[in-house]
């Protein structure tokens, strides 16, 4: 079912809610595609004043923004040809800022911002992409997952409801920093511009969530169809060839995947943070490293903060897939040892209500299996 999964998510039946989900999300592409030309087109359009100009910053997520709609509507099939399409948008955009009476000039600046952009973008696409390296219900909840994504972005209601939560995200991100945040370092405008862009960012997220959640209790008890999502998907779907499947009953315990996503993330910023207490004693000298740091402050404070963001948008990406991908190897030890204390569990009499003998977690015997399967005491009461 894994092959005709990829196959029909970028070729799903006319009609069906995965064909109307592609259909909005390449109109979305497209449309955002021609604002950014009209805004980067405008005629001597000029964003802030002097030093407080965040042009650097707006091309970093508009150019991600694309990014991330051009490669999940499937008009780029791949990273690669993402980057090639996004790459080629980003010097034709320049290119023809030099078109007279336009008031706009070709900064090199401009491609480095845009280039960050998208390298965030496809590098956080690629870090929440499915994990081909776990088990088979592991693999499974995540086609779910998507699927449900699917299934919300295929009724232009729920676009409708992503925009105005993201409008009133960055309503509220913007005004927050653009008062709280003021500081003798960066302008008000440049925070607003950040602040908007973090609200929207956080709205929008915190609306796919919920959506998510709604589209999963619609897509079981319709029980459609995981390719197409069609309403026919069980047993067999009579559309695309796919089928239904439900929620597995193993699940990693909450506290394993919050420990893991902490330990990652610390873990990255001390190594982060010990690397720029190495660096910073040379770049003082009078070396080529100090003179790098003297060159790269004469940027520009906007260029800085675009470089920042670039920076901390990889950084997290890294953690989302190193935490994902050490999931994916808890879920293949599922049943075999104790996700807990890691004690092998395999050859212990299948009992009811029976723990760890190491740790006291409770855990069930695994129908189907010849070892045992881990659960919560949680999750045990909450299946109940």
């Amino acid at each position: 079912m894994n092959a005709g999964i990829r196959a029909v998510r970028f070729n799903p039946p006319r009609g069906t809610p995965a064909w109307w989900s592609r259909h909005w999300l390449r109109i979305a592409a497209v449309m955002s595609m021609l604002v950014l030309l009209a805004g980067t087109h405008y005629p001597k359009l000029v964003i802030g004043t002097p030093g407080d100009g965040p042009d650097k910053i707006l091309h970093f997520l508009a150019f991600g923004t694309v990014t991330v709609l051009v490669r999940l509507s499937g008009i780029a099939r791949s990273a690669a040809s993402a980057l090639v399409i996004m790459g080629s948008l980003a010097i034709l955009d320049e290119v023809t800022q030099e078109i007279p009476g336009l008031g706009r000039s070709f900064d090199p600046l401009d491609l480095v911002a845009d280039a960050c952009g998208i390298i965030v973008a496809l590098a956080w696409i690629a870090a929440l992409a499915p994990d081909r390296h776990g088990p088979e219900w592991f693999r499974i909840g995540q086609t779910r997952r998507i699927a449900s994504l699917v299934l919300l972005l295929a009724s232009p209601v729920n676009w409708l409801h992503l925009a105005i939560a993201t409008a009133l995200g960055a309503m509220v991100g913007g005004v927050f920093l653009g008062v709280a945040g003021r500081n003798p370092v960066v302008g008000p405008v440049t925070m607003v511009v950040v602040g908007a862009a973090a609200g929207g960012i956080a709205g929008l997220v915190a609306c796919l969530e919920s959506g998510r959640r709604h589209s999963t209790d619609r897509m079981d008890r319709e029980r459609r169809c995981l390719d197409c999502l069609a309403l026919n998907g069980c047993p067999g779907c009579e559309t695309c060839g796919g089928g239904y499947q439900g929620p597995s009953d193993r699940r990693i315990p909450s506290r394993r995947i919050a420990m893991t996503a902490t330990v990652w993330t610390i873990g990255s910023a001390v190594l982060l943070f010990a690397a720029y207490l190495l660096v910073m004693p040379f770049s003082s000298d009078r070396n080529w490293m100090g003179a790098a740091v003297r060159q790269y402050d004469a940027l520009g404070l906007n260029f800085e903060m675009m470089v920042d963001a670039a920076l901390l948008g990889l950084i997290g990406s890294f953690v989302v897939y190193r935490s994902r991908r050490r999931m994916s190897r808890l879920a293949a030890r599922y049943g075999i040892e104790c996700l807990r204390c890691g004690h092998d569990l395999q050859g212990l009499p299948e009992q009811s209500e029976a723990r760890c003998p190491e740790c006291g977690e409770a855990f069930v015997a695994d129908s189907g299996a010849a070892h045992v399967a881990v659960r919560t005491e949680s999750e045990e009461h909450g299946g109940r």
